[in-house]
């Protein structure tokens, strides 16, 4: 990490991988340290902790239970399913919240979902609106995201709105301390009220795009060379039929061994990530590099980024025949090499429908919002990302990153190894034109 960013809290241990996996890949922001009211609020042991959590989950969230806490859907919680949640510690009612996302088909949507909720207002973690900025992951805005989530993938949206609802008029005794999510079509994790909101965005933000749709069959013949290495894609998320990805560019880091296979696609990405050298990044995951592959039947179900702060800028290589790209309440068809540039926050989904006649392969590079600067995030002291923002050193950062930039251009140079001997001549000519001293041809 560079300096004035910090590491990423470790985890939360949970009973299930498949819990934590879900969470960590859905809401894309690392886990958020709750406080020591969290802890010191905990009650009773873990055994018996469990047991208390199992009763609430096979009354109110187990479809096969005697009942579903609320008389509708849209409903929030009943106060015995509300006095529960909130009599247990947090870190006792988060971990009952997961438990209830590991139950699957077994759990009703709407279920989970308020005892989600209750999480969310429970007490310690209502207090995070006051003690953290906008620009952080907050716990009750995460937790209203995710059971916004679960009841959009459920196709309950109007439950969803009215929870929508519920979490924008939240009162902590302050204004400023609040949701400001400004429809239930929005939902990230992070919100900056600062900035723009627009589904789709000009590419032409993003100058680099129009060199990668040029170069759209050269980026594919290599992406299919590599085609063993793709993995499932978010189950959680995908309705029906194969949907699979491959990160390129991830937590800051690219993937060296698939640079090494798809080396013209890393060349043209490599010196445009950050898209905006000097501004602190937000969440861990601001700027991304992913290939989705999808095959004719493939549902991808409604979701949204984490922060409000990135776009999109999704790129057909092949196969946009019968695929659509959902975004909000408008869809949009994709195109062979031609881009649609988005915001993460919008809820948006893929439909790549059975009578389609190929596979889709996607490029995706998932870049800061045009707006996102050091005053944008106002008066927030921090980030999930940068500690101090206050003192963020933006000429030392910039710095780094023309460092990097000549450092890849270097290695650019080496591994295409240009013969000397063939270049002498016309660097000698060019010298003697010039009247360049030295002239260098070693």
């Amino acid at each position: 990490l560079a300096p004035g960013m910090a590491a990423p809290p470790p985890a939360r241990c949970c009973n299930s991988v498949g819990i934590v996996a879900f969470l960590g890949l859905l809401f894309w922001a690392p886990e958020p340290t709750w406080g020591d009211g969290a802890a010191a609020g905990t009650t009773g042991s873990s055994s018996s902790s469990s047991a208390r959590c199992s009763v609430l989950l096979a009354a109110h969230v187990e479809s096969s239970g005697v009942a579903v806490s609320g008389s509708d859907d849209s409903d929030e919680a009943g106060p015995e399913l509300r006095s529960e949640v909130h009599s247990m510690g947090l870190d006792e009612a988060v971990g009952c919240a997961e438990a209830a996302l590991g139950l699957g088909s077994a759990g009703s949507p709407a279920g989970v979902a308020k005892l989600i909720e209750q999480v969310a207002r429970h007490p310690d973690c209502v207090v995070e609106l006051a003690t953290k900025s906008e620009a952080q992951t907050r716990c009750a805005q995460k937790w209203y995201k995710i059971a916004i989530h679960a009841l959009t993938v459920a196709n309950k949206m109007r439950a969803a709105e009215a929870m929508w609802h519920r979490a924008t008029s939240l009162q902590t005794g302050s204004p400023a301390a609040r949701i400001a999510w400004p429809s239930p079509l929005q939902t990230p994790t992070v919100w900056i009220d600062a900035l723009q909101s627009k589904k789709t965005w000009d590419c032409a933000h993003w100058p680099f795009v129009q060199r990668l749709e040029a170069l759209t069959p050269q980026i594919l013949e290599e992406v299919l060379e590599v085609a063993s290495s793709f993995s499932t894609a978010y189950p959680y998320l995908a309705r029906g039929g194969t949907w699979q990805n491959l990160f390129l560019f991830r937590g800051h880091e690219w993937n060296e061994e698939l640079c090494t296979a798809l080396p013209l696609t890393c060349r043209l990405l490599r010196p445009e990530l950050p898209s905006k050298p000097g501004v602190p990044f937000s969440t861990q995951f601001n700027e991304e590099v992913v290939i989705f592959r999808s095959e004719p039947g493939a549902s991808v179900g409604a979701h949204c980024g984490s922060s409000n702060g990135v776009v999109n800028l999704h790129l057909t290589l092949t196969g946009a025949e019968g695929t659509s790209l959902r975004i909000g309440e408008e869809d949009f068809p994709l195109t062979d090499r031609k881009a649609v540039c988005f915001q993460d926050s919008f809820f948006h989904a893929v439909e790549h429908r059975g009578t389609a006649k190929a596979e889709r392969i996607s490029l995706v590079i998932r870049v800061m919002h045009p707006e996102l600067s050091l005053e944008a995030y106002g008066s927030a002291p921090r980030t999930d990302v940068v500690e101090d923002l206050k003192n963020w050193d933006m000429v030392g950062e910039l710095e780094r990153e023309v460092a990097r930039l000549r450092e890849a251009y270097r290695k650019l140079v080496s591994d295409t190894a240009f013969p000397v001997a063939n270049m002498s001549d016309s660097v000698a000519g060019s010298c003697a034109v010039t009247g360049a001293a030295p002239c260098d041809v070693r």
